[in-house]
């Protein structure tokens, strides 16, 4: 059971983290603003900072080709990454704890 609320934590958050650095990398392009959120609201710096690392990649692309096909699968495959990091990451966390406490 906990397990299955770990995977689905980290999956949850690495699903938002990397949403976010898509809309911020593709906001950078005024003719995809969304709502008037482009480069020049004052949210926008800030999460690009926050996500750069899952966008390092994908800002190279977006300079390259705007297609939102390569977009999609560069995404997916930071997300899968990302995802796997941080669930083993958790279980690895959660043994050491574990470890302290029967001690």
């Amino acid at each position: 059971m906990k397990r299955n609320k770990i995977l689905f934590g980290t999956m949850l958050f690495s699903l938002i983290y990397v949403l976010l650095g898509t809309l911020a990398v593709l906001v950078s392009f005024p003719e995809y603003a969304l709502f008037g959120f482009d480069y020049n609201s004052i949210l926008w710096t800030p999460l690009v900072i926050i996500t750069y690392p899952v966008n390092i990649l994908l800002f190279g692309l977006v300079m390259v080709d705007v297609s939102f096909l390569s977009i999609f699968i560069l995404q997916t495959i930071v997300f899968l990454i990302l995802w796997f990091i941080l669930y083993k990451l958790v279980l690895y966390y959660f043994k050491i704890r574990n470890k302290k406490k029967i001690r």
